[in-house]
């Protein structure tokens, strides 16, 4: 019971947090809960147990069971979805739960307990209040659920729209281009659908307020638990999460939009990635290097499958990782590792299989050292380079200037700040163990990726973000081999995580105030790596002296940058764009009222499989001349209904297009000039024939006209049913 305990403080935190949010009621968060207790945590430990072994102690168990659970729910809602039976999904998990009580108690006790410390619960434990609080408080509350929001960002609405979607079929249609399919990385939406499908709350609740909310928690227990296997040391899961949970205090500041990488809310396919790759990593060191049974091959592959489908960065950072230990092996022992070359095939074929099937969104993605720079918003004032992301040759060209090479240097250097979190771990460089080597794997694919990928949305951060966990167990290791040479290893991690605070609020003091010229920009960005490197550099030197430990002394630095909440604070001082707002306002992505309660409207009164031909396919409202911003999710995201066309630059035919006429992806006309041509004249010179070919041709039931977007013609009144109008929204049914 005392174990317990701790675990109270991050629920009170939720339920204080959505208390605040008054959006929620205790009724869906018990029935959430109840859920993903019942239908993913609890079957998912009982197959983690029943394959391979407990790992001793609950909290464990249930971190890794989770996501294979979650495994487990998305093969059920395949096979339930394909077959039309959605709404009883439910029996899915619950036939598993039956069985396991006829067949295979003994699997709801631990036989051999090896419970952790009170002070790794305890660790654990806030730091999930603080995920838990920074994600309720600050993220949740800025971003409004539809229709209460000013404004919604564009890839909540995105993710919203996959959600409906997920519910009605599989293999999924993409929603914004009826008949196409959903090419997209939409694991984590499925894994929503499934939530939907068997607790009866909306896409909305579970999407914006209820699903990331166990899955950050999740994800700090698998962090913790690969931290923990290859040091062998129970403090250093802490550290882990505690490096994990430290940047997220910072949303409680800067309201702006912030991704608070490596989990977030804004990023569900990151979040339920990131937890797949990391429990993966688990499976394969146990089975790899520890003698593990091959029943893990149960486990590993699915759960590296749901990997690569949430999450396009997954499986290359899972191959890195087993073939530099392959290689390692190699070298060390002039003998071929039949196991972990084998096992490197197999994660090809995976990472092959979700690239072919489910992994979209890579199209107009080139290969260009360093083009992640061109992510600053001050490089291209200080470099005279105006290439996009997603354009340019092999070498980014402000490097075929000299005269520039200072510049990039400092902005290179900024880089490296703001992903101290993924490069801390390389301090296991020379260790004489595969395992080592294998998380040197991870870290080097995954700055591989964030070095040579060049995105058309500069997704190649998310290589690093995937690789972080890897990192921070490396770091761990390290900082216990030298912390156990020193002879006092807790009380130096305790000192160390409280020197990182104050590391964290001068880096808050040299981040200064975002400045508009570029060379404020450029100093303040001298200023903060001065910081960083001076604070180090002292305490490196104070370390030694004290100590006279060489070993000692990295270990304070490696904590200090992988636990201080650097990526943050850095991240708001290059961005130059706090924002202290009540609620996500951002003009482009403005919502009228009227447009979000029509939309809701059609969402409440029309069927799940209707089509609708809609002229909202660009933000904000107003702007559907060429070269619009095509990423409006109004009727697909918030009405949750299939369109004949809406937003169409998350397709891979539109970003197939980056950088052509000047214009990013975001702006490239339709790749589907028909259906754009056949909606307008639907909307603003309609005929019979027009609208008998939307309903023959494509199933068109309804039309959303946002007159904003341009005329309607008054002719729709005679040649359809106008079912509803709020403001300049207009409803219109075009009948069976």
């Amino acid at each position: 019971m005392k174990r317990l305990l701790p675990w109270l403080l991050p629920i009170l935190v939720a339920v204080g947090g959505f208390v605040s949010l008054g959006d929620v009621g205790a009724g869906p968060l018990l029935k959430y809960a109840g859920y993903f207790a019942g239908a993913i945590a609890l079957p998912g430990t009982l197959i983690l147990r029943a394959v391979w072994r407990s790992t001793g102690n609950w909290a464990e168990d249930l971190g890794l069971g989770s996501i294979v659970g979650a495994t487990w729910q998305l093969i059920g809602w395949a096979i339930f979805t394909a077959l039309g039976w959605q709404r009883w999904l439910i029996v899915w998990p619950a036939l598993l739960l039956i069985g396991f009580a006829v067949a295979g108690r003994r699997h709801f006790r631990i036989a051999e307990p090896k419970p952790l410390p009170f002070a790794w619960t305890v660790g654990l434990a806030v730091s999930a209040a603080v995920m838990v609080g920074a994600t309720t408080f600050g993220v949740m509350a800025y971003h409004a659920m539809p229709p209460d929001g000013k404004a919604y960002y564009p890839d909540l609405l995105y993710h919203l729209s996959m959600v409906h979607e997920l519910t009605r079929s599989v293999p999924p249609e993409l929603p914004q281009v009826v008949g196409e399919r959903l090419d997209y990385h939409w694991f984590a939406n499925a894994d929503m659908a499934a939530a939907v499908d068997t607790t009866r709350l909306t896409p909305l609740v579970v999407l914006f307020r209820l699903w990331v909310l166990p899955w950050l928690v999740v994800s700090l227990l698998v962090c913790a638990t690969l931290a923990r296997t290859v040091s062998r040391t129970w403090w250093t899961g802490v550290l882990a999460a505690l490096a994990l949970a430290a940047p997220q205090l910072f949303l409680l500041l800067d309201t702006s939009v912030n991704l608070a990488p490596p989990v977030s809310l804004l990023s569900p396919s990151q979040t339920f990635g990131m937890v797949a790759a990391v429990a993966v990593a688990v499976f394969l060191i146990d089975l790899l290097f520890r003698n593990g049974t091959r029943r893990l091959w149960l486990l590993i592959v699915p759960v590296a499958l749901v990997g690569g489908g949430s999450k396009p960065t997954v499986l290359p950072l899972l191959v890195g990782a087993v073939g530099v230990a392959a290689l390692y092996v190699l070298v060390t022992t002039r003998r071929l590792p039949w196991r972990l070359i084998g096992t490197t095939a197999v994660l090809l074929v995976a990472g092959a299989i979700t690239f072919l099937s489910v992994a979209g969104s890579t199209s107009g993605s080139r290969l260009q050292f360093l083009a992640v720079l061109k992510s600053l918003p001050v490089y291209t004032a200080a470099t005279g380079d105006k290439t996009q992301p997603g354009d340019g040759g092999l070498i980014l060209p402000a490097l075929m200037h000299g005269e520039v090479l200072g510049t990039l240097s400092l902005l290179l250097g900024l880089l490296l700040t703001l992903q101290a979190m993924s490069w801390a771990g390389f301090g296991v460089v020379g260790r004489k163990d595969p395992i080592a080597w294998f998380l040197l794997g991870a870290m080097i694919a995954g700055w591989a990726g964030y070095l040579l990928v060049d995105h058309p949305s500069v997704s190649e951060s998310y290589f690093v973000y995937t690789a972080a966990p890897f990192s921070l167990a490396g770091a761990g290791w390290f900082a216990a081999t030298s912390a156990r040479a020193s002879g006092r290893p807790i009380p130096i991690a305790v000192a160390a995580f409280v020197l990182s605070i104050g590391y964290a609020g001068l880096l808050v003091w040299a981040r200064g105030v975002p400045a508009a010229s570029t060379g404020r920009q450029l100093w303040l960005s001298t200023r903060m790596l001065l910081v960083v490197l001076g604070i180090t550099l002292f305490l490196l030197l104070v370390w030694r002296l004290t100590l006279r430990q060489a070993g000692g002394g990295m270990f304070v630095v490696l904590v200090l940058l992988s636990t201080a909440p650097i990526s943050s604070f850095a991240q708001s001082a290059v961005r130059g764009d706090t924002e202290m707002a009540p609620t996500y306002r951002a003009a482009r992505w403005w919502v009228y009222p009227d447009e979000a309660e029509a939309a809701l409207w059609l969402g409440q009164n029309s069927a799940t499989t209707d089509v609708v031909a809609t002229n909202t396919w660009c933000r904000p409202a107003g702007s559907i001349a060429p070269g619009c911003d095509a990423r409006g999710y109004l009727v697909s995201g918030i009405a949750g209904r299939r369109t004949l066309l809406e937003g169409w630059a998350y397709t891979n035919q539109a970003m197939a297009n980056q950088g052509r006429g000047g214009h990013r992806y975001t702006e490239q006309p339709s790749p589907w000039p028909d259906r754009f041509a056949l909606t307008e004249q639907a909307l603003t010179a309609p005929t019979p024939a027009v609208l008998r070919e939307l309903r023959n041709e494509y199933g068109v039931r309804w039309l959303y006209a946002d007159e904003r977007n341009g005329p309607v013609a008054p002719a729709l009144d005679q040649l359809a049913v106008r079912r509803h109008s709020i403001g300049k929204v207009l409803i219109y049914d075009l009948g069976q």
